[in-house]
């Protein structure tokens, strides 16, 4: 069958609701093609033919065209919640602003919440359970239970984050993730959170925080590196701008608090990282040093 016979075909069986046809010849059309019109064409057939879990991870291929238009954020909608991953639903329908296309998404998604807690309950408790207790599981086996915390309700999943955010022994880096996953669902009521390097607490409203690395700090020391690295040692430049997002990851929502000045934190970094001599240091590059440290240990902690 030539590509043009095959996709006649795809569209045959889309015309004759022949859906587990149509996923099959649109899914070896999307292999040839990987274009986000194809995309859409297989993922809005596997939806129909209640292949809901290949429907959702070929849509996160792109996501960002799923939201430009609520015919595409309706099939993905549909797969997430068909898959029970509410938390995922709900950032969806809170990425695309308000609308009448998302009052009806928020109020189809309840639906489906309040269904799960009739019928899944017990599934919900041992998936909350699991999430309050994250810091109990080694580091690696976090990632899993943060997945599966996807699946909660949404009264569920911010009881349990607001337990976590204030938990000394989770891995910061696993705060961090819970906490940026408020910021998206953009929770707009005050929570306590145990910062990276103190036993401080902060108090943050989730809706009033940047993205990751956005912040006026965070952009001030990216640009540093780059003017000092990006036209000298691309090699160089490309590691370090990704060693440093990660830092930042750590260091959310609140890295003017480690980072006192980008040009002293670049220095540091670039020294550390390639082996110079960090001698007749400031104060501040001392204090930022230790932090940089800290952050490395917290990160060989996560392939132990």
């Amino acid at each position: 069958m030539t590509p043009a016979e095959r996709q006649t075909a795809a569209e045959q069986a889309v015309a004759e609701k022949d859906w587990n046809q149509a996923a099959n010849l649109w899914e070896q059309i999307y292999q040839d093609e990987q274009s986000a019109a194809n995309n859409f064409q297989l993922v809005r057939a596997l939806v129909a033919d209640q292949q809901y879990v290949t429907a959702r991870n070929y849509a996160s291929e792109f996501e960002s065209q799923y939201l430009a238009s609520d015919e595409g954020a309706s099939v993905y909608l549909r797969a997430l919640i068909a898959n029970h991953e509410f938390i995922s639903a709900r950032i969806v329908i809170v990425a695309r602003g308000k609308s009448d296309w998302t009052q009806a998404a928020l109020t189809t998604l309840s639906a489906a919440e309040n269904d799960a807690e009739a019928h899944l309950q017990s599934t919900l408790t041992t998936t909350m359970r699991h999430f309050y207790h994250l810091s109990d599981q080694p580091v690696q086996a976090q990632v899993a239970d943060l997945q599966a915390a996807r699946h909660l309700t949404m009264q569920r999943y911010l009881t349990a984050a607001k337990f976590l955010l204030v938990d000394p022994f989770l891995h910061p880096l696993t705060r961090s993730e819970v906490l940026y996953t408020l910021h998206e669902l953009q929770v707009n009521t005050p929570v306590q959170m145990q910062w990276l390097l103190d036993d401080r607490q902060l108090t943050l409203c989730p809706a009033e925080l940047t993205e990751v690395g956005a912040d006026e700090i965070s952009l001030a020391t990216k640009q540093r590196l780059k003017i000092q690295l990006a036209d000298q040692d691309v090699f160089l430049y490309e590691n370090l701008r990704e060693l440093l997002q990660l830092q930042l990851m750590y260091l959310y929502p609140r890295p003017e608090l480690a980072i006192t000045d980008p040009a002293d934190w670049v220095a540091v970094l670039i020294a550390q990282q390639t082996g110079q001599e960090t001698t007749n240091l400031s104060e501040e590059q001392e204090k930022m040093m230790k932090i940089q440290q800290k952050i490395q240990q917290f990160s060989l902690d996560l392939q132990q």
